[in-house]
Protein backbone atom coordinates (compact mmCIF):
# COMPACT_ATOMS: atom_id res chain seq x y z
CA UNK A 1 0.00 0.00 0.00
CA UNK A 2 1.69 3.00 -1.11
CA UNK A 3 2.19 6.19 1.80
CA UNK A 4 -0.46 8.36 0.23
CA UNK A 5 -3.42 5.48 0.72
CA UNK A 6 -2.97 4.79 3.79
CA UNK A 7 -2.60 8.58 4.82
CA UNK A 8 -5.62 8.87 3.85
CA UNK A 9 -7.19 5.87 5.66
CA UNK A 10 -5.58 7.31 8.91
CA UNK A 11 -7.14 10.84 8.00
CA UNK A 12 -10.34 9.62 7.73
CA UNK A 13 -10.17 7.11 10.88
CA UNK A 14 -8.89 10.54 12.73
CA UNK A 15 -12.09 12.33 11.34
CA UNK A 16 -14.15 9.36 13.07
CA UNK A 17 -12.32 9.72 16.02
CA UNK A 18 -12.92 13.41 16.55
CA UNK A 19 -16.63 12.93 15.86
CA UNK A 20 -16.79 10.05 18.82
CA UNK A 21 -14.87 12.92 21.01
CA UNK A 22 -17.65 15.88 20.00
CA UNK A 23 -20.58 13.37 19.90
CA UNK A 24 -19.63 12.30 23.86
CA UNK A 25 -18.78 15.66 24.65
CA UNK A 26 -22.65 16.99 23.88
CA UNK A 27 -24.02 13.52 26.04
CA UNK A 28 -21.70 13.98 28.56
CA UNK A 29 -20.83 17.43 29.71
CA UNK A 30 -20.89 17.54 33.07
CA UNK A 31 -17.54 14.09 33.51
CA UNK A 32 -14.58 16.24 32.76
CA UNK A 33 -12.37 13.70 33.67
CA UNK A 34 -13.81 10.69 32.23
CA UNK A 35 -13.41 13.24 29.01
CA UNK A 36 -9.62 13.63 29.96
CA UNK A 37 -9.02 9.76 29.45
CA UNK A 38 -11.29 10.02 26.32
CA UNK A 39 -9.26 12.48 24.96
CA UNK A 40 -5.78 10.78 25.46
CA UNK A 41 -6.77 7.48 24.16
CA UNK A 42 -8.01 9.44 21.05
CA UNK A 43 -5.07 11.09 21.01
CA UNK A 44 -2.57 7.67 20.92
CA UNK A 45 -5.40 6.17 18.63
CA UNK A 46 -4.10 8.53 15.97
CA UNK A 47 -0.44 7.97 15.52
CA UNK A 48 -0.75 4.22 17.18
CA UNK A 49 0.78 1.80 14.36
CA UNK A 50 -1.38 -0.54 15.81
CA UNK A 51 -4.08 0.72 13.38
CA UNK A 52 -1.59 0.29 10.04
CA UNK A 53 -2.89 -3.71 9.55
CA UNK A 54 -6.24 -2.37 9.66
CA UNK A 55 -5.32 0.47 7.00
CA UNK A 56 -3.96 -2.51 4.79
CA UNK A 57 -6.27 -4.82 5.32
CA UNK A 58 -9.16 -1.88 4.28
CA UNK A 59 -7.18 -0.78 1.72
CA UNK A 60 -7.24 -3.97 -0.26
CA UNK A 61 -11.00 -4.37 0.49
CA UNK A 62 -11.53 -1.29 -0.96
CA UNK A 63 -9.22 -1.68 -4.18
CA UNK A 64 -11.45 -5.20 -4.71
CA UNK A 65 -15.05 -3.56 -4.19
CA UNK A 66 -13.62 -0.80 -7.05
CA UNK A 67 -12.57 -3.49 -8.93
CA UNK A 68 -15.32 -5.62 -9.13
CA UNK A 69 -17.44 -2.40 -9.84
CA UNK A 70 -15.46 -1.79 -12.63
CA UNK A 71 -16.08 -5.08 -13.96
CA UNK A 72 -19.62 -5.35 -13.43
CA UNK A 73 -20.53 -1.50 -14.94
CA UNK A 74 -18.14 -3.54 -18.06
CA UNK A 75 -20.78 -5.97 -18.21
CA UNK A 76 -23.61 -4.28 -17.66
CA UNK A 77 -22.77 -1.28 -20.17
CA UNK A 78 -24.82 -1.65 -23.59
CA UNK A 79 -21.53 -1.43 -26.06
CA UNK A 80 -19.37 -2.79 -24.52
CA UNK A 81 -21.31 -6.18 -24.59
CA UNK A 82 -22.13 -5.76 -27.60
CA UNK A 83 -18.22 -5.51 -29.08
CA UNK A 84 -17.58 -8.31 -26.75
CA UNK A 85 -20.15 -10.66 -27.74
CA UNK A 86 -18.64 -12.31 -30.41
CA UNK A 87 -15.71 -13.44 -27.89
CA UNK A 88 -18.30 -14.71 -25.20
CA UNK A 89 -17.01 -18.38 -25.68
CA UNK A 90 -13.50 -17.27 -25.92
CA UNK A 91 -13.61 -15.45 -22.34
CA UNK A 92 -15.41 -18.09 -20.87
CA UNK A 93 -13.19 -21.24 -21.60
CA UNK A 94 -10.46 -19.15 -20.60
CA UNK A 95 -8.66 -19.14 -23.60
CA UNK A 96 -8.52 -15.15 -23.23
CA UNK A 97 -7.99 -13.46 -19.69
CA UNK A 98 -10.77 -11.48 -18.75
CA UNK A 99 -8.08 -9.06 -16.92
CA UNK A 100 -7.78 -7.91 -20.91
CA UNK A 101 -11.00 -6.00 -21.00
CA UNK A 102 -9.90 -3.05 -19.31
CA UNK A 103 -7.77 -2.56 -21.90
CA UNK A 104 -9.57 -3.91 -24.59
CA UNK A 105 -12.55 -0.78 -23.79
CA UNK A 106 -9.57 1.64 -23.65
CA UNK A 107 -8.74 0.34 -27.11
CA UNK A 108 -12.29 1.17 -28.46
CA UNK A 109 -12.20 4.41 -26.83
CA UNK A 110 -8.93 5.49 -28.48
CA UNK A 111 -9.97 4.45 -32.19
CA UNK A 112 -13.44 5.94 -32.19
CA UNK A 113 -12.77 8.90 -29.85
CA UNK A 114 -15.78 10.98 -29.73
CA UNK A 115 -17.74 8.84 -31.04
CA UNK A 116 -16.95 6.02 -28.24
CA UNK A 117 -19.60 7.91 -25.90
CA UNK A 118 -21.96 8.48 -28.51
CA UNK A 119 -22.36 4.72 -29.61
CA UNK A 120 -22.58 4.20 -25.76
CA UNK A 121 -25.57 6.14 -25.31
CA UNK A 122 -27.15 5.18 -28.77
CA UNK A 123 -26.51 1.52 -27.70
CA UNK A 124 -28.21 2.32 -24.09
CA UNK A 125 -30.98 3.93 -25.64
CA UNK A 126 -31.78 0.83 -27.79
CA UNK A 127 -32.04 -1.09 -24.66
CA UNK A 128 -34.11 0.98 -23.15
CA UNK A 129 -36.13 0.91 -26.00
CA UNK A 130 -36.47 -3.11 -26.04
CA UNK A 131 -37.13 -3.41 -22.40
CA UNK A 132 -40.07 -1.08 -22.89
CA UNK A 133 -41.46 -2.89 -25.76
CA UNK A 134 -40.47 -6.31 -24.39
CA UNK A 135 -41.12 -6.03 -21.04
CA UNK A 136 -40.59 -8.79 -18.78
CA UNK A 137 -39.42 -11.09 -22.58
CA UNK A 138 -36.43 -8.77 -22.68
CA UNK A 139 -32.76 -10.68 -23.66
CA UNK A 140 -29.67 -9.37 -24.71
CA UNK A 141 -29.96 -11.68 -27.39
CA UNK A 142 -32.68 -9.08 -28.50
CA UNK A 143 -30.00 -6.56 -28.46
CA UNK A 144 -27.69 -8.07 -30.60
CA UNK A 145 -29.69 -8.87 -33.62
CA UNK A 146 -31.42 -4.78 -33.34
CA UNK A 147 -30.44 -3.81 -36.56
CA UNK A 148 -29.53 -0.51 -34.74
CA UNK A 149 -27.15 -2.23 -32.16
CA UNK A 150 -25.78 -4.35 -35.72
CA UNK A 151 -25.04 -0.99 -37.19
CA UNK A 152 -23.03 0.41 -34.49
CA UNK A 153 -20.81 -2.84 -34.24
CA UNK A 154 -20.33 -2.48 -38.12
CA UNK A 155 -19.01 0.95 -38.03
CA UNK A 156 -16.62 0.30 -34.89
CA UNK A 157 -15.23 -3.15 -36.48
CA UNK A 158 -14.60 -0.84 -40.31
CA UNK A 159 -13.20 1.86 -37.94
CA UNK A 160 -10.61 -0.72 -36.19
CA UNK A 161 -10.02 -2.36 -39.02
CA UNK A 162 -8.88 1.27 -40.90
CA UNK A 163 -6.59 2.12 -38.45
CA UNK A 164 -4.58 -1.26 -38.95
CA UNK A 165 -3.08 -0.31 -42.20
CA UNK A 166 0.45 -0.78 -41.06
CA UNK A 167 -0.66 -3.65 -40.13
CA UNK A 168 2.91 -4.99 -38.11
CA UNK A 169 2.93 -2.14 -36.56
CA UNK A 170 -0.46 -1.79 -35.32
CA UNK A 171 -0.35 -5.57 -34.34
CA UNK A 172 2.84 -4.73 -32.24
CA UNK A 173 1.12 -1.74 -30.36
CA UNK A 174 -2.18 -3.31 -29.77
CA UNK A 175 -0.52 -6.23 -28.51
CA UNK A 176 2.05 -4.47 -26.06
CA UNK A 177 -1.06 -2.40 -24.79
CA UNK A 178 -2.70 -5.67 -23.74
CA UNK A 179 0.37 -6.91 -22.04
CA UNK A 180 0.07 -3.37 -20.02
CA UNK A 181 -1.02 -3.88 -16.34
CA UNK A 182 -2.80 -0.66 -15.34
CA UNK A 183 -1.47 1.02 -11.77
CA UNK A 184 -4.60 2.43 -11.02
CA UNK A 185 -8.10 1.66 -10.56
CA UNK A 186 -10.64 4.44 -11.92
CA UNK A 187 -13.56 5.38 -9.91
CA UNK A 188 -15.44 8.01 -11.94
CA UNK A 189 -14.54 10.11 -14.81
CA UNK A 190 -11.24 12.15 -13.01
CA UNK A 191 -10.70 9.90 -9.71
CA UNK A 192 -8.55 6.77 -9.65
CA UNK A 193 -6.73 5.30 -6.69
CA UNK A 194 -3.80 3.45 -7.05
CA UNK A 195 -2.61 -0.12 -7.13
CA UNK A 196 -0.79 -1.76 -4.75
CA UNK A 197 2.26 -3.50 -7.29
CA UNK A 198 3.01 -6.21 -4.79
CA UNK A 199 -0.56 -7.67 -4.69
CA UNK A 200 -1.97 -6.41 -8.06
CA UNK A 201 0.55 -6.45 -10.51
CA UNK A 202 1.18 -10.63 -11.49
CA UNK A 203 4.17 -12.27 -10.72
CA UNK A 204 4.21 -12.89 -14.46
CA UNK A 205 4.19 -10.05 -17.47
CA UNK A 206 0.51 -10.85 -18.66
CA UNK A 207 0.72 -12.79 -22.00
CA UNK A 208 -0.54 -12.10 -25.06
CA UNK A 209 0.84 -13.00 -28.18
CA UNK A 210 0.45 -13.37 -31.57
CA UNK A 211 -1.68 -16.67 -30.64
CA UNK A 212 -3.85 -14.25 -28.23
CA UNK A 213 -3.60 -11.40 -31.33
CA UNK A 214 -5.42 -13.72 -34.19
CA UNK A 215 -7.74 -15.38 -31.60
CA UNK A 216 -9.12 -12.22 -30.16
CA UNK A 217 -9.93 -10.67 -33.71
CA UNK A 218 -11.00 -13.59 -35.36
CA UNK A 219 -13.46 -13.67 -33.10
CA UNK A 220 -14.41 -10.36 -32.54
CA UNK A 221 -14.45 -9.61 -36.62
CA UNK A 222 -16.87 -12.91 -36.61
CA UNK A 223 -20.01 -10.63 -37.25
CA UNK A 224 -18.15 -9.77 -40.65
CA UNK A 225 -16.03 -12.47 -41.24
CA UNK A 226 -19.51 -14.96 -40.98
CA UNK A 227 -22.35 -12.29 -41.67
CA UNK A 228 -25.53 -13.54 -42.93
CA UNK A 229 -27.39 -12.80 -46.37
CA UNK A 230 -29.29 -10.75 -44.51
CA UNK A 231 -27.26 -8.90 -42.95
CA UNK A 232 -24.51 -8.24 -45.42
CA UNK A 233 -27.71 -6.69 -47.47
CA UNK A 234 -28.46 -4.41 -44.65
CA UNK A 235 -24.72 -3.78 -44.26
CA UNK A 236 -24.47 -2.65 -48.16
CA UNK A 237 -27.02 -0.23 -47.73
CA UNK A 238 -25.43 1.12 -44.63
CA UNK A 239 -21.90 1.34 -46.33
CA UNK A 240 -22.53 0.90 -50.56
CA UNK A 241 -21.03 -1.95 -50.72
CA UNK A 242 -20.15 -5.30 -48.39
CA UNK A 243 -17.48 -6.28 -45.70
CA UNK A 244 -14.40 -7.80 -48.14
CA UNK A 245 -14.93 -4.39 -50.85
CA UNK A 246 -14.84 -2.20 -47.54
CA UNK A 247 -12.21 -3.65 -45.29
CA UNK A 248 -10.31 -6.23 -47.72
CA UNK A 249 -7.04 -5.77 -47.01
CA UNK A 250 -7.50 -6.13 -43.25
CA UNK A 251 -9.60 -9.28 -43.61
CA UNK A 252 -6.85 -10.97 -45.67
CA UNK A 253 -4.73 -10.00 -43.05
CA UNK A 254 -6.82 -11.37 -40.12
CA UNK A 255 -7.61 -14.80 -41.89
CA UNK A 256 -3.25 -15.73 -42.58
CA UNK A 257 -3.14 -14.52 -38.85
CA UNK A 258 -2.00 -17.61 -36.86
CA UNK A 259 -1.52 -19.66 -39.92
Amino acid sequence: MSSRAAGHLRKTTNAVLDALIQAAERSCPDIASGMDTLHGVVANLKTSTAFDEFYEHAYKELLSIIEDEDLQQQRTNAFGRLMIHPLTETFESGALDRSILQNVFSFFRLILGDDDEKFGETCAEVVRDLKETMQGDFSWDAFYGDPRAKRIQWHTLTRIAASFKRWDIRKDWFMKLMQYTPTTVSMGQSAFVVKDNREHEPAEPRVFDNHEFCMFFQGLFMPLTEISAADEALFRQEFGGGPHQLISPFLLHLAACGV
